[in-house]
């Protein structure tokens, strides 16, 4: 046994003095601890079916939604609902979804052969490309050769490469981060992964 009190011992003390501090966080704290002591759960006032709007309501003073709320409308340079045109050019939207297999590069070794680009049938007629096809995506920031993958999973004007890629899974190495822009979102300054713009042409 660890003389830091570890072990089985250990860790339920650990668990007491966290449901303790969960309890001390709210009003209703008593309320939870002694329904969690007499039936082992311990129920929001709402129950265990929350309704939107009907038994449960926004945390905002009038208990409404606030689609312009004041203080963040400040905060953004621009205002919140303010258009700022995609960098990078080109008439096609990128995005780069997670996929069933990962949500970031730590999976990539999963997947050894080559990923396709998917994009709309109306897309790839109108460039003469098929499903199959060897394609460059590009704009100002970098290209990527793949494969085309023609779909109707994805909707007219958009691209759709997945996040997580390794440089085996094009031909030559990149993946979507070399085309996305390196803009920060106005609020919170999280990265705008998904303003890319692109063009997509068959490749040599």
């Amino acid at each position: 046994m660890p003389a830091d009190g570890g072990g089985e011992g250990g860790r339920r003390g650990e668990c007491s003095a966290l449901a303790a501090a969960i309890y001390a966080s709210s009003p209703r704290g008593e309320g939870w601890r002694t329904a969690a002591s007499e039936t082992g759960v311990a129920l929001p006032e709402f129950g265990s079916a929350p309704i939107q709007f009907g038994t449960v309501f926004p945390g905002t003073a009038d208990r409404k939604v606030h689609l312009v709320p004041e203080a963040l409308d400040r905060e953004a340079p621009r205002g919140l609902y303010a258009f700022a045109p995609e960098p990078g050019g080109g008439p096609l939207v990128l995005i780069s979804p997670s996929t069933d297999k990962r949500v970031s590069s730590t999976l990539g070794q999963l997947h050894r052969g080559q990923v396709g680009a998917e994009m709309h049938p109306a897309d790839a007629a109108g460039r003469g490309i098929a499903d199959g096809d060897r394609i460059r995506l590009w704009n100002a920031f970098g290209e990527v050769r793949c494969r085309a993958r023609v779909t109707t999973d994805v909707r007219p004007g958009v691209v759709s490469l997945p996040k997580g890629l390794w440089s085996h899974n094009t031909e030559n190495g990149a993946t979507s981060n070399a085309l996305c822009p390196d803009t920060l979102a106005d609020l919170g300054g999280g990265a705008c992964f998904n303003d890319a713009r692109v063009e997509i042409a068959k490749a040599d």
